[in-house]
């Protein structure tokens, strides 16, 4: 893929998810959405901009999800999506039970391209031409090492005036004890002054860092995202919602797997409006 250089981007929301509006969710239950952090991302998506007959979207890393169906079908997008469906991975989370082909043909109304975004085997995907690219607990998955290559292919598939939205799920610093809070104080404090590979390595390891690295990949400004995403008040505030148990207990029956352990996860969104075409280097 060549090189692109950086587009410019206004932050429309930089926030973690909260029980408020989870709960606002379910209530409306339009559609209805499980009290997990899956169906926060799927209410959160559906609820942050005016849906439109014909619009053109692209989910990055659905799976099985039933959100790329629900946007064809209740809304009339045309939606495509992109994922290589666990194919690259040996966790059999992935693949239990399910094949894809089958859900594929199950669900003619999308438009499924079999792959992962930042490698040069997609020739399916036209450039410039979706309205909304969003994504829902997948980009967590991308190693470091690509996360930027893959915003910017993301930004590559998306025209001027776009929205991107992605939720992406964030472990809590205290799911490892209170030293780890601390040194995850520390990590965004002098994150400004740490070498590259430093902060590309440990892109997931708070939600500020997180943020930094999807915008400066984009070219939008980073100050909102400090203002929001302090490791304080992700530990402290009883309104950031979090994944309930029953993921975990989930994944020890139908995986079998009895060295799973629970974790405190978040939900970081990014909300993002694409400006202007690529700039100039």
């Amino acid at each position: 893929m060549t090189p692109r250089r950086k587009a410019r981007y206004s932050v429309t929301e930089i926030a973690l998810a909260d029980t408020r509006r989870m709960l606002g969710y379910k209530i409306v239950a339009k559609p209805d959405i499980h009290l997990n952090l899956k169906g926060f991302d799927c209410g959160w998506i559906i609820n942050s901009i005016p849906w439109e007959q014909g619009q053109r979207v692209l989910d990055v890393g659905a799976g099985y999800s039933w959100l790329p169906t629900y946007l064809a079908r209740e809304k009339g997008c045309e939606v495509w999506s992109v994922d290589d469906f666990g194919a690259s991975e040996s966790d059999p989370f992935w693949t239990r039970s399910r094949d894809p082909h089958e859900h594929i043909r199950a669900h003619p109304e999308v438009k499924y391209v079999l792959g992962r975004l930042g490698e040069d085997s997609l020739p399916d995907l036209p450039l410039a031409y979706f309205d909304c690219i969003y994504s829902a607990s997948a980009l967590e998955h991308v190693p470091p090492p690509q996360f930027e290559r893959v915003c910017n292919h993301m930004d590559g598939l998306l025209r001027p005036g776009g929205t991107m939205l992605h939720a992406i799920d964030i472990a809590f610093p205290t799911s490892r004890g209170l030293p780890h809070v601390v040194l995850a104080l520390l990590f965004d404090t002098f994150y400004p002054f740490l070498p590259a590979r430093v902060r590309r390595r440990f892109l997931f390891e708070t939600p500020l860092s997180c943020a930094r690295a999807a915008l400066r990949a984009l070219g939008a400004p980073t100050g909102k995202a400090a203002r929001n995403l302090s490791v304080i008040k992700m530990v402290v505030d009883p309104e950031i919602a979090t994944e309930p148990l029953e993921f975990t207990l989930n994944r020890l029956l139908k995986d079998g797997d009895q060295r799973i352990r629970h974790f405190r996860v978040g939900s970081l969104l990014i909300h993002l409006a694409k400006t202007s075409p690529i700039s100039a280097p």
